[in-house]
């Protein structure tokens, strides 16, 4: 068997180990071979990522008047430098 390492933010870690006890899983890596066992065999889909433009993530943000320009301009800087977008 081998073994991967994956880092994910503590809210969704967090997330994995409430759902691991509560379906009943002895470890995280049982839960996680559960979710990649139904995505091969076809059962769970997973959507494919398609970034929008940069522009219009930065529009969108704009037209809900919850967050400061200051705030959008960060997120669109770290977006643009993530590997989805600093292709």
């Amino acid at each position: 068997m081998s073994t991967f390492t994956i880092s994910l933010p503590d809210q969704i870690a967090r997330q994995v180990d409430l759902h691991t006890h509560k379906l009943g899983f002895s470890t995280r890596s049982e839960f996680m071979r559960s979710l990649l066992r139904r995505y091969f065999t076809g059962e769970l889909s997973l959507e494919p990522f398609i970034p929008k433009p940069l522009k219009e993530i930065k529009t969108d943000l704009t037209r809900t008047g919850k967050y400061g320009e200051k705030f959008i301009d960060s997120v669109v800087s770290g977006l643009s430098k993530s590997s989805s977008y600093a292709r």
